[in-house]
């Protein structure tokens, strides 16, 4: 009877580890976005803020904290998440000044009007950071 109780034991003990390390790992793994699916979310967050705009490309800085967006008639916008609080931005031309930082993938922006959006967006390539000061120039 007493290997009985120390087998049941030790399953029992099995059992919790299992129950709490294991399926903890499987979430972790499964819970980290893509980045379609973070370029998806932002798209959709942005036309609920400005409706009537269609998004044809997405690109978002190394912390997926902004997206900036173009759109399908020229121009283009930015979706900003910090802190919890997300706001969007359609691009008007004038409103805004454009730096090349020394970083050859970086950015900076200074919207006067609008603090939310200024500051120094760093991309995962020095193409991205291309693209998005393209947007920029082209807007004006």
């Amino acid at each position: 009877m007493d290997i009985i109780m120390w087998v049941f034991v030790i399953a029992l003990l099995g059992g919790v580890a299992y129950f709490l390390f294991g399926p903890k790992k499987r979430e972790d793994k499964e819970s980290a976005f893509s980045k379609d699916e973070a370029h998806e979310w932002a798209s959709r967050e942005f036309r609920r803020a400005v409706a009537n705009e269609k998004v044809v490309a997405v690109i978002a800085d190394e912390d997926f904290e902004a997206f900036f967006l173009k759109l399908e008639n020229g121009g283009f916008g930015i979706y900003r998440s910090r802190r919890g609080k997300g706001q969007a931005l359609k691009v008007e031309p004038g409103e805004y000044r454009l730096r090349a930082l020394d970083e050859p993938n970086g950015l900076q922006v200074d919207f006067p009007e609008h603090d939310f959006f200024s500051g120094n967006y760093f991309f995962e390539t020095e193409e991205d950071a291309a693209d998005v000061s393209t947007w920029f120039l082209n807007a004006r």
